[in-house]
C-alpha cells in the first residue's frame, strides 16, 4: 500500500530504512505543497524571537494543493468545521509523507514528514527530517515535483541598491513607514518582472528595540525613476507578522511568492502571483486559529 514516487528515490539503502507513504495526486493533477522551516517561530504562530531546529530536522506544515496551471485549492480544514478537520487529520495528517523541495533554498532535499495531529487551535504543523541538500532557513516542498521548474531565488540588495531603495522609500515616511530602520530588502523576479520586497518582521528588529514601536512591514513594489511604486502593502502593521518562505515556479511558467503570517492568535499563509500582468494575492489560508 505504501508507495514511493520515482522523483523521491534516494538510494536502495535509504529506502529500505525509511519507507514513507506518498499521497497519490488527485484526479485534477493537483499536489500538496508544504512549508518547511528550521525557524520554529515561522510556523508556530504568535510574536516572538526565532528558535531553531537542529540540523537535519524541520517543522513541516501543509499549505494548499496546487494544480499544474497554477490554481490554488484550499485544504479541507477550518476551525469552524470540526468534522472536515478530523477527516483531514485521519486521512492525511496521521500518515507519514515524503516531499521534495521545489524552492531555491533546499532545492534537491527530500523531506520525510512524521505523522501529526491537529492542535487545540486546529493547526497541523509537525516535524520532519531532510536529506540530499541543506536548508538554511525555510523552503517549500511538494508531494510530487513533476510540475515544478527551478524557482527564482530571492537576493538581498547590495549596499548601493539598498541605499537607492531606502531613498525612494523616504517619500513614504510618515505616511506608511515610521522609519527606514531595520528593513530587509530583497530583489525577486516573478514571470519576468523585477520587484523589490520590503520586510520588517518582529525577528528583524534587534532585541533592545523590539518594543520601540516599529511597524511590522511587508510590501512588494518596484523602483521606477527613483520612485517606489507600491504593488502590495500589508495593512495591519501593529500585530501581524508576515515573513517570506520562498518562491516556486511551475513548468507552465507561473511564479509564486509564498509567505507565512502570524499574529497573537493565528498563523496563515499568503501567496502572491501575477494575474493579467498585475501582482495580486492569489491565495490566503491554511494555518491555525484560536
Amino acid at each position: 500500500m505504501q508507495r514511493l514516487r520515482t522523483c523521491f528515490l534516494l538510494s536502495a539503502s535509504i529506502m529500505a530504512s525509511a519507507q514513507q507513504h506518498v499521497s497519490v495526486p488527485s484526479t485534477d493533477g493537483s499536489v500538496m505543497l508544504a512549508a518547511v522551516s528550521r525557524d520554529r517561530s515561522m510556523l508556530e504562530g504568535g510574536l516572538g524571537g526565532s528558535s531553531w531546529t537542529r540540523s537535519g530536522t524541520v517543522l513541516v506544515e501543509p499549505i494548499a494543493r496546487i494544480t499544474p496551471s497554477g490554481d490554488w485549492l484550499s485544504l479541507p480544514c477550518h476551525s469552524y468545521d470540526t468534522k472536515d478537520c478530523r477527516k483531514f487529520e485521519r486521512k492525511y495528517l496521521k500518515q507519514p509523507h515524503t516531499y521534495g523541495v521545489v524552492s531555491a533554498d533546499g532545492r534537491g532535499a527530500t523531506i520525510h514528514a512524521a505523522p501529526t495531529s491537529l492542535s487545540e487551535c486546529y493547526g497541523y504543523n509537525g516535524t520532519g527530517t531532510y536529506v540530499g541538500a541543506s536548508i538554511a532557513k525555510s523552503a517549500l516542498a511538494a508531494e510530487s515535483t513533476g510540475m515544478f521548474a527551478d524557482s527564482p531565488s530571492l537576493r538581498s540588495l547590495n549596499s548601493e541598491e539598498a541605499t537607492a531603495v531606502r531613498k525612494a522609500l523616504a517619500a513614504l515616511v510618515p505616511g506608511k513607514l515610521d522609519s527606514v530602520q531595520y528593513l530587509r530588502l530583497f530583489a525577486v523576479q516573478l514571470e519576468g518582472k523585477d520587484m523589490v520586497i520590503i520586510q520588517r518582521a518582529f525577528s528583524d528588529v534587534p532585541a533592545p528595540q523590539e518594543d520601540a514601536g516599529h511597524k511590522l512591514i511587508f510590501a512588494i513594489g518596484a523602483v521606477d525613476q527613483g520612485r517606489f511604486d507600491v504593488l502590495s502593502w500589508k495593512k495591519n502593521v501593529d500585530d501581524e507578522d508576515e515573513r517570506i518562505l520562498g518562491t516556486i515556479r511551475l513548468k507552465s511558467g507561473r511564479d509564486f511568492l509564498i509567505t507565512t503570517v502570524s499574529d497573537p492568535e493565528s498563523q496563515t499563509f499568503r501567496v502572491y502571483g501575477l494575474r493579467d500582468g498585475r501582482l495580486v494575492r492569489v491565495y490566503s489560508g491554511g494555518g491555525s486559529s484560536c
